[in-house]
C-alpha cells in the first residue's frame, strides 16, 4: 500500500472577500519577484488566469494525439481487414472510406479520452508532495492565495497580503 507523507508547508494564507483585491494582491507578488504562491477561489475566473499567467496543460496534446491515434487506428484497421477478407459486393470498392468513418469516428473518441484521462492523472497533481492549508470559505464566497515562505519573512508578507485588501491574514508554521 501507497503512502503519502506530507510535510505541512509554512507561510502566510490571506482571506479576500473580492476577486479584484485578490488580483491586485497577485500583481504586488509578482511583481516583488514571488510566482509559487497558490491561489483558492469557489470558481474558475479568467481574470486570475491572466494575472497568473500559468503556461497552458500538455493535456490537450495528449488529446489531441489520442484523437489522431484512434482515427488512423480506425480507418487503417478496417481497410486491413477488408484487403485480408475481401468479400466483393456489386463491383463496390473492396476499401470503402465512408463505411469506415463510423468505426474510426468511434476509436478517435475511444483513444482521446484515455490519454485525456492519462493525462489529468499525470498532469494533474493528484498527489501533493506536501498538505497546504485550506480555509473551507474558499468553497463558498471567499477567495485565497497562500505565499509559501520562511518565517523570518512573515511580517512581509502579512503586511503586503493586508496593504492589498485581505480581510484575514494567517501564518501557517
Amino acid at each position: 500500500m501507497l503512502k503519502f507523507t506530507q510535510k505541512k508547508m509554512t507561510g502566510v494564507m490571506g482571506v479576500f472577500g473580492h476577486m479584484d483585491s485578490l488580483n491586485g494582491a497577485i500583481k504586488h507578488l509578482k511583481a516583488s519577484g514571488r510566482s509559487d504562491m497558490e491561489v483558492f477561489m469557489p470558481c474558475p475566473r479568467h481574470e486570475i488566469a491572466d494575472t497568473l499567467a500559468e503556461k497552458k496543460s500538455p493535456v490537450r496534446m495528449l488529446t489531441l494525439l489520442g484523437g489522431m491515434a484512434g482515427v488512423s487506428t480506425g480507418y487503417l484497421f478496417t481497410s486491413f481487414a477488408s484487403l485480408d477478407w475481401i468479400l466483393p459486393t456489386s463491383g463496390k470498392a473492396v476499401v470503402s472510406l465512408q463505411a469506415y468513418t463510423i468505426p474510426a469516428f468511434e476509436l478517435t473518441v475511444l483513444f482521446g479520452s484515455i490519454l485525456t484521462i492519462t493525462g489529468m492523472i499525470l498532469f494533474g497533481k493528484l498527489a501533493r508532495p506536501s498538505a497546504l492549508p485550506y480555509d473551507e470559505r474558499f468553497t463558498d464566497d471567499k477567495f485565497g492565495i497562500f505565499v509559501p515562505c520562511e518565517a523570518s519573512e512573515f511580517e512581509t508578507y502579512e503586511s503586503a497580503l493586508k496593504e492589498n485588501g485581505a480581510e484575514e491574514v494567517t501564518r501557517a508554521q
